[in-house]
């Protein structure tokens, strides 16, 4: 998505494909052919995505499609992709690798949403409290989130004090604050991203409520943290796949985001990151098949495929497709936040312990038991 309000973190996305394609051609591109790649605006709406995707196959003659930053856009992506036996990488959190929406022809280069849940929530139940209140995005992606977060908070004795949810694009949150105010949480769970996360943070900042209890989001992102500017101090945390400071533990993080850095003299979002990632798992997945035709023997090799390229070794999971990760949480500096150093990593999540079993990833279990308010 290039337009919208997930558009900064699109570009992002945009620039690490780049960058990996760019990359491989230096190094001769894949089984001796240069790569050629075409980048369209999704527009964050379902119907033009696949439009985008019917005309790289039908008129452009695409090998393999990634992108996406919505989880039920990605969906879509993945349906589209299993009809038509064409690889498809996804960026973003999806839910497209549990259940029958699993796909030979699809993987998932960001933690599912329930993990990204998990992640945060474990860390929020054991550092900050037990009651909670929640702000979700009316949509798959936020409702996924909230799922892992309530099953969470069953098996670790957390109080759930209620929810509300917020249509994508909002930007007045003074209603849900004071429903919020009078339930008096521990802590409050932002189930949004981009645009929406802001406003909700800008405004719980102006009614003090940051002051009274911590903010948690399941997932954030440097430019939220960049916009709110010192109002994201350490009572706001946040989830992340990858936050540039890994350089510290990793040098591939370092030669990664170094890289990033020179080329577009920013630091890379965990979006971007995670279509460096998807592209370049792609790429060795069509140099270890030695072909580019037979897409079911790329996919064959890309499951269980190992590799090391952003943080530590990591791999995809063979029986569904999903890239095994860390999970970060952040916390803010606030008015200690100087140029890109916006946060402390606080935890690094193992992949494996946020992953259910490949038998319950196919049946959705344990989250397709939750019900979710109303």
């Amino acid at each position: 998505p290039l337009t919208g309000v997930y558009s900064v973190l699109g570009l992002d996305q945009q620039r690490a494909t780049e960058m990996a394609v760019e990359e491989w051609n230096a190094k001769g591109g894949l089984l001796g052919k240069k790569i050629i790649w075409i980048s369209r605006d999704d527009q964050l709406n379902g119907a033009v995505a696949l439009r985008r995707a019917k005309e790289f196959v039908e008129e452009e003659k695409c090998d393999f499609i990634g992108g996406t930053l919505s989880g039920s856009i990605s969906m879509a992506m993945n349906e589209f992709a299993c009809k038509n036996k064409i690889p498809y990488v996804a960026y973003c959190q999806s839910d497209m690798v549990l259940g029958a929406d699993q796909c030979k022809y699809g993987a998932a280069f960001m933690v599912i949403p329930s993990s990204a849940a998990l992640a945060v929530s474990k860390y929020a139940f054991e550092k900050l409290g037990k009651k909670w209140f929640s702000i979700t995005a009316d949509y798959r992606w936020g409702h996924s989130l909230l799922e892992g977060w309530i099953w969470q908070s069953e098996q670790m004795g957390g109080k759930f004090l209620g929810n509300v949810y917020a249509p994508l694009g909002a930007t007045d949150f003074s209603t849900y604050f004071a429903k919020i105010m009078a339930a008096n949480p521990d802590f409050i769970v932002m189930n949004n991203l981009g645009a929406d996360q802001t406003a909700a943070i800008k405004q719980a900042n102006e009614l003090g409520l940051t002051k009274k209890m911590k903010i948690v989001c399941s997932k954030t992102a440097m430019h939220t943290i960049k916009e709110i500017g010192a109002a994201y101090d350490e009572n706001i945390m946040g989830g992340m796949t990858f936050y540039w400071k890994l350089r510290d533990k990793y040098a591939t993080s370092k030669k990664f985001s170094d890289a990033f850095q020179k080329k577009y003299g920013k630091q890379i979002e965990q979006d971007g990151e995670s279509g460096y990632v998807a592209t370049s798992v792609l790429f060795m997945a069509v140099q270890k098949a030695g072909t580019f035709t037979d897409k079911e023997k790329i996919m064959n090799a890309m499951e269980g495929l190992k590799y090391e390229l952003t943080k530590g070794p990591e791999q995809v999971r063979a029986c569904d497709h999903q890239r095994v990760q860390s999970y970060l949480i952040v916390r803010g500096k606030g008015k200690k936040a100087k140029d890109w150093d916006l946060a402390t990593i606080v935890a690094e999540i193992p992949g494996e312990s946020i992953l259910m079993s490949c038998e319950d990833n196919a049946k959705k279990l344990p989250f397709i038991n939750i019900k979710l308010p109303k």
